[in-house]
């Protein structure tokens, strides 16, 4: 039988999940509605509602208690430190989804490049097939999973001061690497600075990397020096 929780103003005051758990569902009923009018929602809050409902779903395992509490208690469900770790995760991809779909670019419908691979999305070629069509709010969980595990993780055990940088310097180099490579990003000169923990110096690397077959393109050039006034407004 369905019943209402006798105390639940001090749930509301307390319980970080039920927040974000309200949150989550305000941010998803404005994507319904959004459907609704045949419209395609803002990068920002496609992105922002998996991240809110995945907080929800961390704060359920943790203590419910309040922040002070919290950050002295060692007896939790789990540590804060692994709370605080996937914390961080989340806040570097809700930066560094957005800026990187900004200059990757969305096309819904599969297409060939300009080398004959499939791509779609925000230039997923893994298992594309001629045909393949998906909806925006598909196409950003496919970038999100692809910068986490594919680009921000690797880069990460490369460098492993990077989870120690601010949260800004972490998506600009996440979203650069998504562009570049793996294997390039860890071989080169600002990998070298950021592993001495020279913030600065490492974001100033970025502009140099603005060339594609040997030349330079305008595109890349606007490119990173987005990337670099994302990465030293973290500084």
């Amino acid at each position: 039988m369905f019943q209402l929780i006798p105390n639940w103003k001090e749930t509301i005051r307390f319980a970080w999940s039920v927040r974000f758990i309200a949150i989550a569902f305000v941010l998803a009923g404005a994507q319904g509605v959004i459907a609704l009018l045949d419209k395609a929602a803002p990068a920002w809050l496609v992105v922002l509602t998996p991240v809110i409902a995945a907080a929800a779903g961390l704060a359920r395992i943790v203590a419910q208690k309040n922040l002070p509490d919290f950050l002295t208690d060692t007896s939790g469900a789990i540590g804060r430190k692994t709370a605080g770790g996937a914390a961080v995760v989340a806040a570097v991809m809700a930066m560094a989804v957005p800026i990187t779909a900004k200059w990757e670019g969305l096309r819904t419908e599969a297409y060939r490049d300009v080398v004959g691979v499939w791509t779609v999305c925000y230039g997923e070629t893994e298992g594309v097939q001629p045909g393949d069509v998906h909806s925006s709010a598909e196409c950003a969980g496919m970038l999100e999973e692809r910068l986490l595990e594919d680009y921000y993780r690797p880069l990460a055990a490369c460098i492993p001061t990077l989870v120690t940088a601010p949260i800004e310097v972490q998506a600009a180099l996440t979203s650069w690497t998504y562009n570049v490579g793996t294997g390039a990003a860890c071989r080169s000169t600002l990998a070298r600075y950021a592993r001495a923990g020279q913030w600065e110096a490492a974001c100033n690397e970025l502009p140099r990397w603005n060339r594609a077959g040997g030349r330079v393109w305008q595109g890349l050039v606007n490119r990173r020096a987005d990337e670099r006034g994302l990465c030293l407004s973290g500084l």
